[in-house]
């Protein structure tokens, strides 16, 4: 099992942020609301406190987290001939909500290159490759951590938690807490999202945007992924598939399957969820489980990782889905 780690020292992180002008941040691949959110709200606080903060993602944001910048948009889609540079001249480059640069796609060279690379997230298993890292794998989300560091960095830096900054960082806590029933959700975040609300956050747009603004193709495909879920070992394991062919049927993006792993989980007797997505080159493979079972663990086992009960892998490696399947099944056999 994978050790639990804290290195979430806030004078560390103020001294830091002293010392810093210019600041590039970043996150992983195909953004979600947790990575979104952090980046947004990080980006606004360092602003508030004079700081030159620029954003680059590899990926555009998905359709139902566009809400969160469209006043003042602050996230650019990163191209090498034009960034490239800026992101040389930055005092720090900080990697959000993912603990392995190669997550970044096309950042990952220049994170890896950079003179202070920062990490700042809530993962399993990091990559040593920062310079300087604050890390709570006990945390709920990349989300809370950048809250709570900025509200033990306030005194010192001062700054404020603007509204859009409230918005996205209530959606990263929101989205990476299942809306708030996933483990580890206790007190102590219902505290912060009620600062956030105050901070002007709101909650019924965050959900509203977030999960009831899904286009009719989204649909299609929910009716696609729940015709393919089969059981296995005593209906303990489910697996679901969603091919090419049905994205393009339905006339959908690969970013529209966000959450289809999770249909499996209300089946009181399945124990793991598997969601396999056909990619154009190779395969995208989400793990949730439940109770003592780590779906991490199993992840792992195909080059992946995440958190103890939810965890992904993408593979790269020539293979046919009916063989993929059947590793898949044969692993997660192994932990049943």
């Amino acid at each position: 099992m994978a050790e639990r780690i804290r290195e979430f020292d806030p004078n560390n992180f103020i001294a830091l942020i002293k010392g810093l002008k210019r600041v590039v941040l970043t996150s992983h691949i195909n953004p979600d609301g947790d990575s979104l959110g952090c980046e947004i709200g990080f980006a606004e606080w360092l602003i508030s406190i004079g700081k030159e903060v620029r954003v680059f993602n590899h990926s555009h944001i998905p359709e139902n987290y566009k809400f969160l910048d469209r006043e003042s948009p602050i996230i650019e889609i990163f191209d090498a001939e034009k960034h490239a540079q800026t992101i040389a001249e930055a005092d720090a480059f900080f990697l959000l909500d993912t603990n392995d640069p190669l997550r970044a796609k096309s950042l990952a060279p220049f994170i890896s290159a950079h003179k202070n690379p920062v990490l700042i997230d809530h993962h399993l298993d990091p990559k040593d490759f920062a310079k300087e890292r604050f890390i709570d794998t006990d945390a709920t989300s990349t989300g809370e951590m950048i809250f709570n560091l900025i509200k033990a960095s306030q005194k010192d830096l001062g700054g404020s938690i603007s509204r859009k900054a409230a918005q996205a960082l209530y959606v990263a806590i929101m989205t990476d807490t299942g809306s708030f029933r996933f483990p580890r959700t206790d007190s102590d975040i219902f505290r912060i999202s009620a600062d956030l609300i105050d901070l002007g956050a709101d909650p019924v747009v965050a959900y509203n945007e977030t999960y009831n603004s899904a286009k009719a193709s989204r649909v299609l495909l929910i009716g696609k992924c729940l015709s393919s879920l089969k059981f296995f070992f005593d209906d303990r394991l489910a697996t679901q598939a969603i091919m090419q062919k049905d994205l393009n049927e339905a006339g959908a993006v690969e970013e529209e399957v966000d959450g289809f792993v999770q249909f499996p989980l209300q089946v009181a007797t399945v124990e793991f969820s598997i969601f396999i997505l056909e990619l154009r080159e190779g395969w995208k493979v989400s793990f949730r489980s439940k109770g003592n079972k780590s779906a991490a663990e199993v992840s792992k086992l195909f080059g992946g990782n995440g958190h103890f009960h939810a965890a992904g892998a993408r593979i790269f490696e020539k293979k046919s889905f009916e063989a993929l399947h059947k590793e898949i099944c044969d692993a997660v056999f192994k932990f049943l």
